[in-house]
């Protein structure tokens, strides 16, 4: 699972995508609060915590969460890279393998 892989990195945060962050970019099949309910019990010991993330460009988050890394599964969106270089992020792709997308989710 790649939020085992990232845990192996260090503190772990994932921004959950909203449902206004993924208009024009995918389809929301499960609602925010059911996808971030997942998550949160694969945390059950609370090793990363899921927050928000209203737009496909994560430096908000990486701002308020002071990160040094961003690790991402199958894939970049265009922006998404843009607002990491401008941050200077160390990127850590982590591939699982085969092609996996919370969208997969039903």
């Amino acid at each position: 699972m790649c939020i085992e892989k990232a845990l192996l990195q260090g503190e772990v945060v994932i921004g959950l995508l909203t449902k206004k962050a993924l208009e024009g970019y995918k389809k929301e099949r499960m609602p925010f609060e059911d996808r971030k309910f997942i998550l949160e019990y694969l945390s059950s010991a609370h090793l990363f915590e899921v927050v928000k993330q209203d737009s496909l460009d994560p430096t908000p988050n990486c701002k308020k969460y002071n990160c040094n890394a961003i690790a991402s599964g199958d894939g970049w969106e265009k922006e998404e890279l843009q607002a990491i270089k401008k941050l200077g992020l160390k990127i850590i792709n982590i591939k699982s393998g085969e092609k996996l997308h919370s969208s997969d989710i039903k």
